[in-house]
Order: C-alpha cells, then structure tokens, then sequence
C-alpha cells in the first residue's frame, strides 16, 4: 500500500436471513442482490438452523460469509465463519465447541431481548470466556435491550457486532458496520475492534413515530 493510502474498507451487515430461513421469504440471490446495491460486501448470511442458503451464495461465486442462528437447549447463538452446518438443540456449551472446531467465531446475537429466543443469562455466564463478539445494536431489539447488550460486551471485554437482523428486503442494511476489510475470521475479529456501527433504525422508528401522532393529531411521545 502507497504511503499515505487509506487502508480497503469494507461495510457489513453481520445478521442476515434468506427464505432458508422458516421466517423469511427472501431468495438468498435477492438477499446478495440487495447487499451489493446498498455496498455491503460480504454477505454474512445467518439463517435459522442451516447454512444451505450462505453455502449456495459461496458455490455461486457471491462474496459470502457462512453463518448460521443455531437453537441450542438455552436459546440461540450465531456461529460465523462456519464450514459446516451445526445441529440444534445442544447445549450451548456443546454449539460452541462444535462453532470452534471449524474455526468459526461464536457471535452473540440479541442477548436480553426477551421478545426473542435470547440466550438465557445462566447460560451466557457458563459460555463467557468463549464468545468472540457481542451484538450491541439489533436492528429489531428496542434500544434499552442494545444498551444492556453494550454493558455485557464491556465486561467480556470483545468487540461489538452489529447487524439488521433483516427478514426483508427493506430491512436490510438498516444497521450495518464499517470497518477495515479482512480476509478470514481472526483477521476479521482484531479487525472488528476498529470498527464503526452505523444505524438507521432509531432514525426511522422517530420518523414513524411522528407521523403516527401527526394522524392522530396528538404530540408524539418522548418514550
């Protein structure tokens, strides 16, 4: 690199589901079609309990990272950078070990969000020494369970992650990272650290806000 270049960036949205989902709709080529428009490279696709949609990215040639949301016996984790599919229902002691054997990176995703299959507390306390990354801003988590999620990835001392948690076309890229690019998890880990979140949700949720109380012709609410 030139003296005085600035260092590739890349912009990733680390949460994103395909119709390999049960809750999505969305092809995973639509899902990689929508990434490239809005910059996100690569696709870091996370669906529920399989990797059959990011491994069809990656044999189609689309700049991919294989995830996957896994269901353990105490809620869900994300495994990241993964070769292989891991089964659900195992403790999460046991999904990590299967996450680390393939070398992927264990991804706390909405923890404290009790509005979703959230890691229990118990079992985040078991698991501690081995996550690799907090997600500290979900697009569809309320703010004040993001902010309980920061506190967690503080006291674990790991980089924070980010992501959509897109089930839609519309919803991706609504939360995203931006940081240097990186060629593989740990590199992508260390890299991670020097990254910068940006959100578009608490924007929007204010402007919907607004219009709601305009229609009802009231003030909207500071809450």
């Amino acid at each position: 690199m030139a003296e005085g270049a600035r260092a590739p960036r890349a912009r990733v949205d680390l949460h994103l589901h395909s119709s390999a989902s049960f809750d999505c709709r969305v092809p995973p080529p639509d899902v990689a079609r929508r990434c490239r428009q809005l910059g996100l490279a690569p696709v870091f696709l996370t669906d529920h309990d399989g990797i059959e949609g990011a491994r069809s990215l990656v044999e189609a040639g689309q700049p991919a990272v294989i995830g996957q949301e896994i269901l353990t016996s105490d809620g869900e984790l994300i495994g990241l950078f993964l070769k292989e599919p891991v089964p659900s229902g195992l403790s999460p002691e046991q999904t990590v070990a299967a996450i680390k054997q393939q070398g992927g990176l264990v991804y706390l995703e909405h923890p404290y969000d009790t509005s979703r299959r959230n890691l229990r507390e118990v079992a985040i306390e078991r698991i501690a020494l081995q996550i690799d990354i907090v997600e500290v801003v979900n697009g569809r988590s309320r703010p004040e369970v993001n902010r309980l999620a920061d506190e967690l990835r503080r006291t674990l001392g790991v980089p924070a992650g980010a992501g959509s948690d897109a089930h839609t076309l519309a919803e991706i890229g609504r939360v995203y990272i931006e940081m240097e690019a990186f060629d593989g998890p740990q590199d992508f880990l260390a890299k991670l650290r020097g990254g910068r979140i940006v959100s578009r949700t608490n924007t929007w949720g204010m402007a919907a806000q607004q219009l709601f109380g305009h229609r009802r012709g009231r003030t909207p609410s500071r809450d």
